[in-house]
């Protein structure tokens, strides 16, 4: 009897086994997952640096140039998306004669009182020898006093918005408004003013429609007058024939 009992034990697990086999079959396949493959950081050179065509500084330049080198810099370190450690190397290595000699004396300085050699510093040292705060001062002061005078809208334009970087105070959009418009020439201020606008992309276009319509249309030349012109032109003085005054025959 017990060895019954066994033998129909041993098929109920075979039928279970059974179930379990059609039950895995019925599943749908699992697909294997991809492996990912994580790409390896590329480290900038040099060469990617100099591909966006930085300029040399060899010290021998205005303010203004110095100020623009730099700001050149920075927006190519901003494209590439460099690091700190990477802008500092690429920029000095741009540097050539009297810059070169500056920053090798400015880095043992540097170094001496232990004052990190990074790039917020190398920039902050570098303005204060080729952009002094005494140059930026004065461009405050001129685009303080800046009015349009016998500039176009567009040049007037222009060189606000150069100077209105070196502002010291925070300038919003109405101030900017505001310090434009008075800036501006008598005949244009008195139509623009009124308007009150205080975008200052659509108060340039109010003014330069202004000035558009302050210059006038030039001179119209209808079809009939021109050809009324041309006809006036072209037309001669009517002269009466002469009479012969010879002797008459009889």
């Amino acid at each position: 009897m017990a060895a019954n009992m066994r033998r129909r034990s041993s098929g109920v697990d075979d039928i279970d086994d059974a179930i379990h086999q059609m039950l895995d079959a019925m599943q749908p396949p699992v697909a294997a997952q991809p492996r990912t493959t994580i790409a390896p950081i590329r480290v900038p050179t040099v060469e990617d640096f100099l591909r966006h065509k930085p300029t040399e500084f060899t010290g021998k330049a205005t303010p203004d140039e110095a100020d623009a080198w730099i700001r050149k810099c920075e927006k190519i370190f901003r494209v590439m998306n460099y690091e700190d450690k990477q802008k500092l190397l690429f920029a000095t290595y741009l540097l050539n004669e009297d810059a070169e000699y500056w920053w090798t004396g400015m880095q043992q300085q540097m170094e001496t009182r232990e004052e990190p050699v990074t790039w917020a510093n190398f920039r902050t040292r570098f303005l204060e020898k080729y952009f002094p705060s005494t140059v930026r001062q004065d461009r405050e002061a001129e685009f303080l006093a800046l009015q349009q005078g016998d500039m176009s809208i567009q040049e007037y334009v222009n060189k606000f918005e150069h100077l209105a970087r070196y502002s010291s105070q925070n300038i919003t959009e109405e101030w900017r408004c505001l310090k434009f418009e008075r800036g501006l020439k008598h005949e244009l201020k008195k139509v623009v003013t009124p308007l009150r606008e205080r975008r200052f992309p659509v108060l340039v276009e109010q003014a330069k429609s202004a000035e558009h319509l302050e210059k006038g249309p030039g001179p119209i030349v209808s079809g009939h007058q021109k050809n009324v012109a041309e006809a006036r032109q072209m037309k001669k003085p009517y002269s009466r024939p002469q009479t012969s005054q010879g002797p008459t025959c009889y």
